[in-house]
């Protein structure tokens, strides 16, 4: 059976996706000190932006009272950042690092957006949700959901996949730092990873099959924690791989802080 939990009122009916989306480029870019911002798919849940500096870079984008903020590199080429918090206007703000902590704002620049659809930004990669049409994970995606018509066999089959086959890596658990990003590669071609690892490889996964999921980045209790939430016949549901393959139990309470 599928082994997870119902998470009410997080979205509206889901529009018909055939499948994986992968960011590309296009002629609608818009640049400002060192930034530039391409929202040339803004409508598909994502942006593109680059920046070039010498000085360590933050990104932060914002919405309403919402904001995000990402360290992106200064090396001119683009990243892939989600707008998860639904249609509206866009700030992104780019930070230079000025001494030690401190940060003064470089640039500034505000889009509107019309998603194409609610969850748009839960079917691509992102920073968070870092993969390529090369990733080992996407081809493994293939393998286990072939011949798989809905969309809830299918992320049965990826959490009996993940399950059975990968291994909590409790070790690497002591040495985390406060700003790790999933790594999706080494996590599929290790079989092992921490919590982030293992949710951002069930993202993976599941979005290329066009099922929207969220990288939810919170609590369980009173453990800082990560875990998905997978649209499925209308309705969010909660997926912990790490509680499934780990053994505690997924109940208690979970606490979002962020989700990509």
């Amino acid at each position: 059976c599928l082994a997870v939990v119902f998470v009410s009122g997080l979205g509206a009916a889901l529009a018909l996706f055939a499948g994986a989306v992968w960011p590309e480029l296009g002629g609608e870019q818009y640049s400002k000190g060192a930034m530039t911002v391409d929202a040339s798919h803004a409508s598909q849940g994502y942006i593109e932006v680059s920046a070039s500096s010498k000085s360590n870079l933050k990104l932060r984008i914002s919405k309403g009272e919402t904001n995000y903020t990402y360290d992106i590199n200064g090396d001119g080429s683009f990243e892939v950042f989600p707008l998860q918090m639904g249609s509206g206007k866009y700030t992104c703000s780019l930070y230079k690092n000025i001494k030690g902590n401190r940060y003064s704002k470089d640039a500034e620049l505000t889009i509107s957006v019309e998603l194409s659809d609610e969850n748009a930004a839960f079917l691509c990669p992102s920073q968070y949700v870092n993969y390529t049409q090369d990733s080992p994970a996407v081809a493994a995606s293939m393998e286990v959901c072939a011949g798989l018509e809905s969309d809830r066999d299918k992320v049965s089959a990826i959490r009996d996949f993940m399950v059975n086959g990968f291994m909590y890596d409790y070790v690497r658990a002591l040495t985390i730092s406060e700003n790790y990003l999933g790594d999706i590669d080494g996590c599929f071609n290790t079989r092992m990873g921490l919590c982030q690892d293992l949710a951002a490889t069930a993202a993976c996964m599941l979005r290329v099959q066009g099922i929207p999921t969220q990288l939810v980045i919170g609590y369980h209790d009173s453990i800082y924690h990560a875990w998905n939430n997978v649209y499925v016949d209308g309705e969010f549901l909660r997926l912990d791989i790490t509680a499934a393959l780990s053994g505690f139990p997924p109940d208690g309470v979970y606490t979002a802080e962020r989700y990509y």
